[in-house]
């Protein structure tokens, strides 16, 4: 949606509720000029929480859409996630070769419907482990909503194939970057019961004998497969030198030649 439409979608709505632009500023918490630009497309003129307050004052709701390069953006992060798990399965088959894993295992149960990332079962102790994996931490409260639901269903998808299940327990597998190190700060609370963690999640993974409520790793993104070969925020810019500039540093590089 562009900035005028969504001008012109302001205007309309408090023309319906006959407002002048100083009461909508009033109820949106700023003056009447900031409604008048916006209305006019100019939507850097306030803040976004200032547009959504002025929206939710006509009864709407802002919702946001970010668009790069044509439909390459779901290609990148479907790229990202796909190799953060195969990193994951990789490494739990490392620490125990006796898991036994699926990826992407789909359910349809009591109304629920979705897809598990990683459902691993180790047969010597019974122990059924469910894994959601995820690039960035964007909705903590419905990511974890998600998994309980899974971690919930979990043991009657295990039973359809043939795994006997003595105990679930539920992983939160994250992107080490230092923008999830931030949020796991900021959602602390939220995720204080996945207490195994770091290089106890490591021992547990080789002998997950031990009883835990629940397992967070922090995975490193393995590099490549993306779009162009590159990673989104990794693509470096190389700013250019001006003509004479790159002809000074060329000729000190003669004369550092010289005098060797």
């Amino acid at each position: 949606m562009t900035e005028d439409r969504i001008g012109l979608i302001v205007r309309r709505l408090r023309h319906r509720l006959d407002w002048t632009q100083v009461e909508l500023g009033r109820r949106a918490g700023c003056s009447g000029s900031v409604v008048s630009r916006v209305e006019r497309g100019h939507l850097e003129a306030c803040s976004l929480s200032t547009l959504r307050r002025m929206l939710a004052a006509l009864g709407a709701r802002l919702t946001l859409s970010v668009q790069w390069r044509g439909g390459e953006l779901d290609r990148l992060l479907d790229a990202d996630h796909a190799r953060l798990q195969e990193s994951w399965a990789r490494r739990k088959a490392r620490l125990r070769p006796g898991w036994r894993s699926r990826q992407e295992v789909t359910f349809s149960e009591y109304g629920e419907r979705g897809s598990i990332d990683d459902l691993a079962f180790d047969p010597a102790t019974g122990t059924l482990l469910v894994t959601e994996i995820k690039t960035g931490i964007y909705d903590a409260g419905g990511t974890l909503a998600r998994l309980d639901v899974k971690e919930r269903l979990a043991p009657i998808i295990a039973r359809r194939l043939g795994w006997k299940v003595a105990r679930v327990v539920p992983c939160l597998v994250l992107a080490d970057t230092r923008t999830n190190r931030r949020r796991l700060i900021d959602h602390a609370g939220q995720l204080a019961r996945f207490e195994c963690r770091g290089r106890a999640a490591a021992a547990w993974l080789r002998d997950p004998s031990a009883a835990v409520a629940g397992l967070l790793v922090l995975e490193k993104l393995p590099a490549g497969g993306g779009v162009s070969g590159m990673r989104a925020g990794r693509q470096r810019v190389r700013p250019r030198r001006s003509g004479t500039a790159g002809a000074a540093q060329a000729q000190g590089g003669k004369r550092a030649s010289h005098e060797r």
